[in-house]
């Protein structure tokens, strides 16, 4: 994974100038001091100028400076390839001890983070890790963390909460010092005035500009005369515009060896932009050869090859990579009961999960799923008003376009508000969208279940609960405080889905930042996402609650019962719907009508001014008991105040 540090890219060979001092200064800091207030550093800028460099200067500082320092300099490709082979032979654990003894890693090419999107979430622990622990983080790529496209909001914030700083173009005077260097290091004896000219070119990529002056040094050395700051800028002036992003203007009286110099360079040109389109087919044929190699119907990979402008490739494969860990864990399951069928050709091709998931259900019924969401629970028996309505539309967009909406989901809300039926509505509704099962289960039971896993040594088991859902929804995650173990193997989960563009959604009692005995990573994963909150109920609300137990219960809603209960401040859906069913009962129970004067009665003490109705066989006076034969009515108990109003002692 690692690849040897540069022994000529050291501070001393770096061109300081304005457009790097703090970049330069930053590394420095970093290079020599563990756990410092810029880690991680994350330095920023176009090709060539000098990111790699400042990496690898922290590099030999920080190994040579303090020997027992483990330093590892890697690209988001290599770190892909080692946890992917790591994980295809079921050791992502030792992958992750690895890193775990590193005390400055060092990532070039970080934008490339965003076509690898499965790495994303190894990135994310990995730096919770590095920050927690001291140690010290440097990454460089060509834009700042939040314009990687793809990057979780969790992991942009982590890269971003050390020092993020731009190396900006360079400009004359840098572009001078680092001619004058490499021409010196090159023992080239090229006049001043020639290097003045060539920095005169508006180049700020310290390769291309150093590209310029091997040009010039060989020219010359062939040359029976010395150059000329004129002869040099008319031999470099169609190669530099077109480094400006400019056309070139052939210039007048330009020699024959100009022309064949610069149909060279333009060769060279075509033969890089050839190999960037090229890119993308490389991926693919890697990913082809990859799970080709063991044994997985590759032609939905195959077909991007034949297409001359492809469907979004990293997209394209991060899919077919998801259906893949599918059908594996379907032959897993199969093999473990029938291992001939498990050899059926269905488990070896992407383009049938489907099927795949018949035909395992099939040979293994009970296959052991998380539970699911609840049907009692759906959008059209959530009442929006004016209070909800924005949570009620952000999940409404999750079902929509599940992940490329909000990843993770949390809503925020205290206890009886409506949390939990929101949650399982949108796992009904995505459970109407996707091919594969909702997991939606309450922290509780997700604790029993990753308890009962440590217990019994089964973690990977456990983990492999989960591979078959769709998404995963957590009710009351905050009851896992106390529980850090859990919370870390909800972390791994929640990673892997992600990583696999699953979606999370989660209710908390309070924003994840005010709930103490969150592990950080935990917490950080959720601040990093969409959070919604549910107040208490408001009068619309309250009002119309209170209506659908009314008409459920009694056929009918008294208006003035109604707005007196609407009116009445409530801090859950669970009390207004409760003081509508004791209303209702305590009517059945008398005989009457539900109405306000009753409600009055119930809540503030007052004494009905109501006509009694008669309901089922009464007597004057004297009331038949079934048990015991006749009782004096004065005897009996005709209306009970509201319990949850008075103490009640039980007496031994």
């Amino acid at each position: 994974m690692t690849t040897e540090l540069n022994p000529g890219m050291t501070f001393e060979s770096f061109v300081v100038g304005p457009g790097n001092q703090l970049a330069v200064t930053a590394a420095q800091a970093v290079a020599e001091r563990l756990g410092g207030a810029y880690s991680p550093l994350y330095i920023h800028g176009g090709g060539g100028v000098g990111k790699t460099h400042l990496l690898m200067a922290v590099g030999h500082v920080a190994a040579e400076a303090f020997p027992p320092r483990v330093v590892e300099y890697s690209t988001p490709s290599r770190l892909a390839e080692a946890f992917n082979a790591a994980a295809s032979a079921g050791q992502s654990e030792a992958f992750r001890h690895l890193l775990a003894d590193v005390d400055v890693l060092l990532i070039d090419d970080a934008h490339l983070f965003e076509r690898r999107q499965g790495t994303n979430t190894e990135l994310q622990r990995l730096t919770q890790d590095i920050l927690v622990e001291g140690r010290n983080l440097v990454l460089a790529g060509h834009v700042p963390p939040g314009e990687i496209a793809g990057l979780d909001r969790e992991l942009i914030a982590a890269l971003s909460q050390g020092l993020v700083v731009e190396i900006e173009p360079t400009e004359y005077e840098t572009r001078l010092a680092i001619l004058q260097r490499r021409a010196e290091g090159r023992a080239s004896g090229l006049d001043q005035t020639v290097l003045a000219a060539v920095a005169e070119f508006n180049i700020s990529n310290a390769r291309e500009l150093i590209a310029l002056l091997n040009r010039l040094i060989a020219l010359e050395a062939v040359s029976e005369n010395r150059l000329t700051p004129a002869a040099a800028r008319a031999l470099l002036e169609g190669e530099a515009l077109i480094l400006d992003g400019r056309r070139p203007v052939p210039s007048v009286g330009a020699a024959e060896t100009q022309r064949d110099e610069f149909a060279d360079f333009l060769s060279e040109v075509s033969v890089a932009v050839q190999q960037q389109i090229e890119g993308w087919e490389t991926d693919v044929r890697d990913a082809i050869e990859r799970w080709g190699r063991e044994g997985f119907d590759t032609k939905r990979l195959e077909g991007l090859l034949t297409q001359s402008n492809p469907l979004p490739v990293e997209a394209t494969i991060v899919e077919f990579e998801r259906d893949v860990r599918q059908l594996r864990t379907l032959r897993e399951a199969v093999a473990a009961t029938d291992p001939a069928r498990a050899g059926d050709p269905v488990f070896r091709d992407p383009d049938r999960v489907s099927e795949a998931h018949v035909l395992a259900e099939s040979i293994v019924p009970a296959v052991e799923l998380p539970p699911g969401p609840s049907s009692a629970w759906t959008f059209d028996s959530y009442i929006e008003t004016a209070g909800n309505r924005a949570a009620n539309q952000a999940v409404h967009e999750v079902v929509d376009s599940p992940v490329s909406a909000h990843n993770p989901l949390i809503i925020v809300g205290a206890t009886g508000v409506g949390k939990t039926h929101l949650l399982h509505a949108l796992g009904n509704g995505l459970s109407e969208h996707l091919a594969m099962p909702v997991a939606c289960l309450s922290g509780q039971e997700f604790h029993a279940l990753a308890r009962r896993a440590v217990e019994e040594n089964a973690l990977d088991t456990f983990g492999s609960l989960f591979d078959r859902a769709g998404a995963l929804l957590i009710d009351d995650v905050h009851v896992l405080v106390g529980h850090e173990r859990s919370q870390e193997e909800l972390y791994r989960i929640v990673g892997v889905l992600r990583g696999t563009s699953r979606q999370v959604a989660f209710t908390v009692c309070s924003p994840p930042a005010e709930i103490d005995g969150l592990t950080t990573q935990l917490r950080e994963c959720m601040d990093g996402g969409l959070q919604v909150v549910l107040t208490s109920p408001d009068r619309e609300l309250r009002r119309r609650l209170v209506e659908r137990v009314l008409r459920d219960r009694a056929g009918e809603a008294d208006p003035e019962l109604l707005d007196y209960l609407a009116d009445r401040p409530a801090e859950s859906v669970r009390v207004v719907t409760g003081l509508a069913q004791r209303i209702v009962d305590s009517a059945d129970g008398q005989g009457l009508p539900p109405s306000a004067a009753l409600a009055r009665q119930l809540i503030e003490g007052t004494i009905p001014k109501v006509e009694r109705v008669s309901r089922g066989m009464r007597t004057s006076g004297v009331m038949v008991s079934l048990a015991s034969g006749v009782k004096s009515r004065e005897k009996m108990i005709w209306n009970w105040p509201d319990p949850g109003e008075r103490l009640i002692e039980e007496l031994s």
